[in-house]
């Protein structure tokens, strides 16, 4: 089989200078090992969630980073609206994610996920794809930043127990795990390249769209 990708099936996203940048498994070495053990991810994501276990499998990390950079990305699990809604909806959560490719990023460790997990992110995804539709008329791609805002403001406010609260969760740890594990997520956290500071961002949005 060519390793040419199917240029039919190829997702432009928004490039980035230097896809590379500092390999996951350096940056999570750092971040958990010294002064950043205990405090950094656990801290933002719940340590339950299923992207725990993708972060702490360094294989796994360097190939889903590798194949992520890629400026025209072939998605493997998500389809072409899923991954453009992806991105959109991680950028809104969590500002410089689609620089940090996040979304090409999770499409690749959703690839290897087990069907349960892939069935409860779509199920999250497509949440919000109905919310948008149900109160715009339109998908959550092609609505405005405010209204996306708003709609995000409504899930992470919603009742603990409710459906949406549940899929903004499920969403956000994903996206949280995937950009704080990034080299811009790290230097967020505040590493400088040898150190931490001691305090920890929440959500960076200004709609403050923590939970």
């Amino acid at each position: 089989m060519s390793d040419r990708p199917d240029q039919s099936n190829t997702i432009p996203l928004t490039p980035v200078g230097s896809p590379e940048g500092i390999p996951r498994r350096t940056a999570l070495q750092t971040l958990l090992g010294g002064v950043g053990a205990g405090f950094a991810l656990p801290a933002i994501v719940e340590a339950q969630h299923p992207v725990h276990q993708h972060l702490a499998s360094p294989s796994v990390l360097e190939q889903a980073q590798r194949k992520a950079a890629v400026t025209a990305y072939t998605p493997e699990f998500l389809d072409a609206h899923q991954l453009k809604t992806l991105e959109v909806l991680a950028e809104a959560m969590v500002p410089g994610s689609t620089s940090a490719r996040v979304a090409p990023f999770l499409d690749q460790l959703l690839a290897v996920e087990s069907a349960d997990n892939q069935r409860a992110f779509l199920g999250s995804l497509g949440a919000f794809d109905m919310a948008a539709v149900n109160r715009y008329g339109k998908a959550w791609a092609a609505i405005g930043g405010s209204e996306q805002d708003g709609l995000l403001r409504e899930a992470s406010t919603a009742d603990p127990k409710s459906a949406m609260r549940g899929h903004f969760q499920n969403v956000k740890d994903w996206v949280a795990g995937a950009y704080y594990s990034s080299e811009a997520g790290m230097r967020e956290l505040g590493w400088t390249g040898n150190m931490f500071f001691s305090e920890l961002p929440g959500c960076t949005h200004p709609g403050g769209h923590g939970a």
